[in-house]
């Protein structure tokens, strides 16, 4: 990545109706190398459940919501979803693995912050086309 440009965002994609929103932060570090990709998967919450103060963690998102496992326990969907989308992320410039509470990966590292931001845009693009569709929640209460 050219060492005059770098990126930090933050999205928040969130399916009411599956019960659940996703974080995703790309992030270029201090030093030269790539962009790091992380997703992490949350039971939605409505800002109105939103606590009084919470602390936005690794695995905790602004709502105070720890992570949810991609486990057959927590939601089959998401336990099925992952592995895929782990893979398919190649697509969108990223190579990553998962492990039971979040992907994590890379942007190649020749791409440009805006390639960066063009890849994310796709990893976006590619959840909200499964998750949009669903009616009731994914998440095992």
């Amino acid at each position: 990545m050219s060492s005059n440009s770098g990126v930090n965002a933050t999205v928040r994609l969130p399916f009411p109706a599956a019960g659940v929103s996703f974080n995703i932060r790309v992030a270029s570090p201090d030093i030269e190398g790539p962009s790091t990709f992380t997703l992490t998967a949350h039971r939605w919450a409505s800002g109105e459940d939103a606590p009084s103060t919470s602390a936005i963690g690794a695995t905790t998102d602004e709502y105070g919501q720890d992570a949810l496992p991609f486990s057959v326990d927590a939601s089959p969907c998401l336990a099925d979803w992952v592995r895929g989308y782990t893979r398919w992320l190649v697509r969108a410039g990223v190579r990553a693995t998962h492990d039971s509470y979040g992907i994590t990966g890379a942007f190649a590292e020749s791409m440009t912050a805006e390639q960066a931001l063009l890849g994310l845009r796709s990893a976006c693009d590619m959840i909200r086309q499964r998750f949009e569709l669903y009616e009731e929640s994914v998440v095992v209460n």
